[in-house]
């Protein structure tokens, strides 16, 4: 009896030692499963935060093209945004440029969606790079059969080009039959026959359109906002694209204008009025078909208010600082030298409002004001305001040799995936 008992024995005792085996073996897979996830994870999510960086970094790269050549070929910003690749790889230790995604192309505010462009098929302002590492070696995954694993990481970037001439800060509204181009006055007198097409209209919000107008020149909106077409038989001949970001305006400069001006030049009205409401102030008003002479010089006003008809005359270099409220619906101001260059208007004002159907050769900085343009008129020269609606059929020339033209440099290009 003590023989089998012991006999008994000894094979539970082997039976245990093969449970332990087994079990030790199954934990151990276990453990190397969770190993798995915790190493290899945690190699991987540095992978993915080494190829997001570098993806950010050539879509930056990419775009800063666009936003430095006034949307570059596509050839151009594709280089950049590979070299910049380049250099980021060899920082991580690995290289594989044949496998990079890089596109140019344009991108939707509203559903967050990149479109890739065709060379010549429009403007690009959007620049998509997929950064790719394919193959990323794997340690304790092995044990599961999965020896590599590949990492994708996409970002897109904007980079819009310049855009000047016409600026409406908050918004643009073009009614009626609005024809714009350009031509540059230092190369003398404006002609159809030589003028250019940067005739363009900017906004830092929406741009919106309708009737039988004909842009010469680009249509840009402001970032997130939209270029509205409603109906008519309008035209842009240039492209229409987006800003990369935000548009932050002019703050206009007064100086000690206030104190320190020519309003005294200013003599009596062709009728025979003073210009100047009674009651102290810089109130300049003008009757119905009345006119004023201004000589050269620098101005102070609070207000002007010209009844339909009226008009302002300069005729050299001469600067107008408004205040307040511009008033001059169906009148105008008169630059006798033909000259854009010697007439500026600059106003802090709310509300700007002028056109009759005489020409107008000068620059307005109105960034505050709601500015409305009337009548049947050419414009020679550039306009910045809060807002600028087109109110009546009007030609306007932008003069490119305005520094007001050139004031705004497009945002600096900005990541938006």
């Amino acid at each position: 009896m003590m023989k089998r008992s012991s006999l008994f024995s000894r094979h539970q005792s082997s039976r245990r030692r093969a449970a332990v085996a087994v079990m030790t073996a199954v934990t151990l897979v276990v453990l190397l499963i969770f190993a798995s996830f915790a190493v290899d994870l945690g190699f991987v999510r540095a992978v993915c935060g080494d190829m997001q960086h570098t993806a950010d970094s050539a879509a930056l790269a990419g775009a800063s093209a666009l936003w430095e050549a006034d949307h570059a070929d596509h050839g151009t910003v594709k280089q950049r945004a590979l070299d910049m690749i380049e250099r980021m790889q060899k920082s991580q230790g690995f290289e594989a440029m044949q496998d990079q995604i890089i596109e140019v192309g344009k991108w939707d505010y509203a559903t967050r969606e990149f479109t890739p462009l065709e060379p010549g098929a429009g403007a690009p302002f959007a620049v998509r790079v997929v950064s790719i590492r394919k193959k990323t070696p794997l340690f304790f995954a092995a044990i599961m059969g999965k020896y590599s694993t590949d990492v994708l990481r996409e970002a897109v970037a904007l980079g819009s080009g310049k855009c000047g001439g016409i600026w409406g800060l908050r918004g643009v509204r073009v009614n009626g039959s609005v024809v714009t181009d350009s031509y540059d006055a230092d190369d003398g007198v404006y002609s159809a026959d030589t003028a250019g097409d940067n005739g363009d209209i900017c906004s830092g919000r929406d741009v919106r359109a309708s009737g039988g107008f004909e842009i010469n020149g680009d249509v840009m909106c402001g970032f997130g906002y939209e270029v509205d077409i409603n109906g008519g038989s309008g035209e842009i001949s240039g492209t229409t694209t987006s800003n990369s970001g935000p548009v932050v305006g002019p703050v206009p400069d007064f100086g000690n204008i206030l104190y320190v001006n020519d309003n005294g030049a200013i003599g009596l009205t062709d009728g025979g009025r003073s210009p100047w409401r009674a009651g102290g102030g810089w109130d300049l008003y003008l009757n119905a078909n009345d006119n004023v002479g201004v000589p050269p010089g620098e101005y102070y006003m609070d207000t002007i208010t010209m009844r339909s008809g009226a008009t302002i005359t300069v005729s050299g270099q001469t600067t107008f600082y408004v205040a307040g409220k511009v008033d001059a619906r169906g009148a105008g101001i008169v630059n006798v030298t033909n000259d854009p260059k010697n007439l500026s208007i600059i106003s802090t004002g709310t509300v700007f409002e002028i056109g009759g159907t005489a020409d107008f050769y000068g620059s307005v900085l109105a960034p505050y004001a709601a500015v409305n343009l009337y009548g049947d008129s050419q414009w020679f020269g550039a306009v910045v305001g809060g807002t600028v609606w087109f109110r009546g059929n009007i030609v306007f020339h932008v003069d490119e040799s305005l520094s007001i033209v050139d004031f705004f440099d497009p945002p600096m290009p900005t990541l938006v995936k």
